[in-house]
């Protein structure tokens, strides 16, 4: 608690010391933003949480097209685009590669849960505002918010007529087009229609991604997105309101933005597999000097390119090219709906809510996960989720001498998620082992799982504020929270397109029938090799005539490669697990004066426990692994100065994080989910708007985080540790004191708003600077491979407007300084020394036109 304590005066005496130098002084007045970070609107100014509020308006005219360009001008937020999904980060809370954790920071749509990562793909369409709340929000949102909560709200229906078309053209050629009609269709009854579509053909230059026609050479990310929502209003009496949205999104990628950003191959087969990548990229026409910039150069062709440069790794025995060689294009393909049903009506002076809601989705993704020109690692994972929530709310009226809130939630869902992970193994066979068997000596393999959940969740909780007196409020929040979650897993190997392997003398003990060793692709067949025998010799071993095949593919390929064990955990072996927990959270507020008030605040929050998805029953590992639990302290102040012209505010915190749930990639081709220890963070943030002058706002937000693990004895080995010898690979090594991955010290934006009158029109122009400190970016916290180095970020846009006619045409210019920053490095898998990196978007300029009627 030392930096709270050092740091709380300071933060006090500056609020009082603006405050004394804004007294006398007249200025513009700014809006009031109304929130519902509470379940109550209330201006941000009188609510006593650290939190942020983007306007949809300023959404749409920035071309804010997902979450994740929305953080990236939120200090502290993040944002992490994966190649299996997108994770956030508030504070450096968060939690991060696995489709069976679930998030520490959550996602609302207009009240609804969304606690599945995939739900923050979805795109940004006609909205409202997006709520950012910093640390725990357990009581009002529930569970799994300990790092916080991201609030999307959609716009609702208007009492007038009124639409919009808006259309965007740009670089790599971007294009969108929004379309909104809103208004009365009688005197109790409202309608809003909002749809969009969005395509881009991306904007790294992919030298070996594959064409219809056949040729090599293609843009990269492709996306396209379309949406479509209806939301209807009923006032079916002066006291009840019925509200009904229903939204339809698909959005599919072609291509991805990972590329090679380090190559120092540490071990014979990784300079082997690096060459052949070179070798490759060569052959095709490509520079195969491969470094950050907007070219990559990635495919999974089937062995077509490596059979030019290496044959005899990718050459049948009867001259065809060997098969099972990963060969699909990378992409992602998602289908998503959430349909809303909200009852408000008047008990007595008290307000009833009712929030039904039930959102699915499904997605299949494919990724080219060894992130190169070899064929080498494919990862092809379908998803399907659906889940159905009601909240029950009663609400006084506030202004009372209690303020109070009480309500109920619950929750069911159904998660099936599948991963069929294919290996190139083929292109590890030594050439002199080729020689000496007269053919391919190692299969293409595949390991097929699944994880089928089901979750049920039910909580009561309750809020009270007591209004001591014109000046002193103490709110007290309570949750209880009772899970079961059941989960069922399985784990089949099998050869990826089926394996000749008659060509190694198997069996000289009892001799196979003719054809007999010719194996099929599926698990069955896979499971004949356990009668088989190889010769010791293939196997490096000397002592014995032969051994069973089963071992030497377990020892050369499963267990020695890829860390991977079958496992069934069906039927009776299916898994049980039931959590309850009481969250608490205790607030006092007191009014320096009219204008600034001062918080202080104690909570606590649980993230629950599960199951891995991507489990591989590696020795040691768990299928399980528990809650986190969190305790929270904050100390803030909000104030509005300069006679309503300017808000400032702060809030120092501290976060206590135990039993954090970590993702550790094991630096082969899996990610073991462990219980890591405990971290602490702590830190400053403020946030500032000032009506400068008339036609100038100023916005400022930062942060100062101190993010750091307290605990981590198990923290995975740095690869280059591994290589030489100096870190136990089953041990890992402690990480205690060390920062926590998306923690930059330091984060802040500037942003300035013009408006310039001229005559009828009006020019308008808004610069925005983002600036964020170096961080981790994945949890073995290796300096070399995953770290992001600090950078700045400028976006800009100038607009003509005609505010009578309703038109305007924009300029919009994203990342001007062309910065390369990645939320996602980490060492390439199966080739020890090198590493990769995902590009976020570079400099691009585009063109809005905008109707409003």
């Amino acid at each position: 608690m030392s930096l709270l304590k050092s740091k709380a005066k300071l933060t006090l005496a500056v609020a009082a010391a603006v405050s004394a130098m804004s007294a006398g002084v007249s200025a513009q007045q700014l809006e009031e933003v109304v929130v519902t970070a509470t379940k109550r609107a209330e201006s941000l100014q009188d609510v006593p949480i650290s939190m942020l509020a983007v306007d949809g308006e300023s959404i749409r005219e920035a071309a804010i097209t997902k979450m994740e360009d929305l953080t990236n001008s939120l200090p502290a937020v993040t944002v992490v685009p994966n190649p299996i999904g997108n994770f956030i980060f508030i504070r450096g809370i968060g939690s991060s590669t696995n489709q069976g954790i679930e998030q520490s920071v959550s996602m609302f749509h207009d009240g609804i849960y969304m606690g599945r990562h995939q739900l923050s793909r979805a795109p940004f369409m006609d909205l409202a505002r997006v709520e950012v709340l910093r640390g725990p929000q357990s009581i009002l949102f529930g569970k799994n918010t300990i790092g916080g909560a991201m609030s999307v709200i959609s716009a609702k229906p208007t009492e007038e007529f009124e639409g919009l078309v808006s259309v965007l053209g740009g670089d790599y050629g971007e294009q969108e087009y929004n379309v909104v009609l809103s208004g009365p269709i009688s005197d109790t009854f409202r309608a809003r229609l909002a749809a969009r579509g969005y395509q881009t053909d991306g904007y790294i230059f992919n030298e070996l991604g594959r064409n219809d026609d056949g040729t090599l050479g293609r843009d990269e990310t492709q996306r396209d997105d379309q949406s479509i929502r209806l939301t209807l209003e009923w006032d079916v009496s002066d006291d009840t309101t019925l509200t009904l949205k229903h939204e339809d999104s698909s959005f599919e990628d072609l291509g991805r933005t990972q590329q090679m950003a380090i190559i120092n191959p540490l071990t014979p087969t990784a300079v082997g597999l690096t060459g052949l990548a070179k070798g490759i990229i060569t052959v095709a026409g490509g520079n195969p000097d491969e470094v950050v910039d907007d070219r990559r150069a990635v495919t999974n062709d089937g062995g077509v390119l490596l059979q030019r440069v290496a044959p005899v790794l990718a050459t049948d025995r009867d001259g065809s090219l060997l098969p099972g060689f990963p060969d699909l294009d990378e992409l992602s393909n998602n289908n998503m709906a959430i349909t809303t049903f909200t009852v408000d009506t008047s008990i007595g002076d008290n307000t009833l809510t009712a929030i039904y809601g039930h959102a699915e989705y499904d997605y299949l993704d494919i990724c080219d996960c060894d992130f190169a020109a070899i064929p080498l690692v494919q990862v092809e994972a379908a998803e399907e989720y659906q889940q159905d929530s009601l909240e029950l709310r009663l609400t006084s009226p506030g202004g009372e001498k209690v303020d109070w809130l009480v309500g109920a939630y619950f929750h069911d869902s159904d998660l099936y998620y599948t991963s069929g992970e294919s290996f190139g193994a083929a292109i590890a066979t030594p050439p002199t082992l080729i020689g000496a068997t007269g053919g391919q000596l190692l299969p293409n393999i595949t390991r097929n799982y699944f994880l089928d959940q089901q979750q049920e969740q039910a909580s009561v909780f309750g809020s009270a504020t007591w209004n001591v007196d014109e000046t002193n409020r103490v709110t007290l929040g309570l949750r209880y929270t009772q899970e079961d979650k059941t989960a069922a897993r399985k784990l089949d190997k099998r050869f990826t397109d089926g394996w000749d392997a008659t060509r190694l003398n198997v069996n000289p003990q009892t001799g196979a029938p003719a054809g007999e060793l010719v194996f099929g692709s599926t698990a069955a067949e896979y499971d004949r090799v356990a009668q088989y025998f190889v010769p010791a010799i293939l196997a490096g071993v000397t002592a014995v005539p032969a051994i069973p095949m089963e071992a030497f593919l377990n020892g050369g390929l499963w267990e020695g490669l890829l860390n991977t064990y079958e496992h069934d955990f069906t039927g009776a072996n299916a898994y049980n697990r039931s959590e309850s927990f009481l969250d608490w959270s205790l607030n006092y507020e007191h009014d320096l004066s009219e204008d600034t008030m001062v918080f202080l605040t104690a909570s606590t929050g649980v993230k629950g426990g599960g199951f891995d998805a991507r489990y591989l029953n590696a020795p040691g590992a768990n299928f399980e692994y528990e809650e986190e639990k969190a305790k929270n302290f904050e100390l803030g102040i909000k104030s509005t100065l300069l006679d309503g012209g300017m808000t400032l505010n702060a809030t120092l915190f501290r976060t206590e994080v135990d039993d954090l749930q970590v993702s550790i990639f094991d630096g082969k081709t899996a990610f073991l989910v462990d219980n890591a220890g405990a971290m602490a963070a702590q830190g400053l943030e403020f946030d500032m708007k000032w009506a400068a002058t008339e036609n100038l706002t100023i916005t400022a937000a930062g942060a100062y985080l101190d993010n750091k693990y307290t605990k981590f004895d198990n923290s995975p080995c740095w690869v280059s540790q591994t290589v030489d010898g100096s870190c136990n690979a089953a041990l890992g090594q402690s990480a205690a004191g060390k920062a926590n991955i998306f923690s930059p010290k330091q984060s802040a934006n500037l942003r300035f708003d013009h408006v310039m009158p001229m005559d009828n029109l009006e020019l308008r122009s808004t610069l925005d600077a983002f600036f964020s400190g170096g961080h981790f970016t994945a949890a073995d916290l290796d300096p070399v491979y995953a770290y992001q180095q600090s950078y700045q970020r400028v976006n800009a846009r100038i607009a003509l407007t005609d505010p009578e006619a309703g038109w305007e045409l924009a300029v919009i210019g994203k990342n001007l300084t062309d910065e390369k920053v990645s939320t996602n490095n980490n060492d390439q898998p199966l080739v020890p020394g090198n590493g990769f990196t995902s590009l976020q978007p570079l400099k691009s300029v585009a063109v809005q036109a905008t109707y409003k009627f």
